[in-house]
């Protein structure tokens, strides 16, 4: 079975997709197959999610509402599935759950400790709340884990991309250009870096915290 996810990406993008051919998820140091049963509610709370009109709130909330049973029942079937754990988080921050969101992502944490990702996560959530001590510390604690993954991995594109963007939230604007424009420098050809860039150079961070 393929596997649908909510990815959390550096873009930060809400997107919808599935993974090629594979169900396996790496989670700390191990590499385990997540339960079927429990990849097939994930594929059924994103599909829910894939229906969300922009114009009808009323459908909306019954949908999100049905997306996290789905959600709920796979992870209480597959503990360890954090694709789903994910998908939760966007479900809760679409619905204005902000606190529920930031429990979820710290048992996402637990079992995957080098998700960066849900960290710089945690990050926006508590700078929408107004808590901005606490955000810079979820930011910081990001940027370690991405260059602890970096480390292991120097050549990940993706790793390096992100850490630039988590520069908007950690120095300036500037330095954050400097890095992403340094990286299409030395990767001329990657398309990726090239939206990131025009991501980065664009920015605005209130309009972003206030979106997410």
């Amino acid at each position: 079975m393929k596997e649908k996810t909510l990815i959390l990406l550096a873009v930060l993008a809400i997107v919808s997709c599935r993974e090629r051919d594979k169900t396996s998820q790496s989670g700390g140091t191990a590499t385990y197959q997540p339960d079927s049963n429990a990849v097939r509610l994930n594929n059924k709370a994103v599909d829910l999610i894939g229906q969300v009109s922009l114009y009808d709130d009323s459908l909306n909330d019954t949908l999100y509402d049905s997306a996290l049973v789905y959600l709920n029942n796979a992870i209480e079937i597959d503990s360890l599935y954090w694709n789903a754990y994910s998908n939760k988080v966007q479900v809760l921050l679409r619905l204005g759950q902000l606190e529920k969101s930031l429990e979820v992502l710290d048992a996402l944490q637990s079992i995957k400790s080098d998700f960066a990702e849900a960290i710089m996560s945690q990050g926006f959530i508590l700078e929408k709340m107004g808590r901005s001590e606490s955000a810079i510390a979820k930011y910081k604690q990001a940027l370690d884990t991405y260059e602890k993954r970096l480390k292991n991995d120097p050549g990940n594109l993706g790793v390096q991309s992100d850490i630039a963007f988590l520069y908007l939230f950690l120095e300036d604007k500037n330095r954050a250009i400097d890095e992403i424009q340094n990286l299409i420098l030395e990767n001329p050809n990657d398309e990726r870096l090239k939206t990131m860039g025009k991501v980065i150079k664009d920015f605005n961070r209130e309009k972003f915290i206030a979106e997410y």
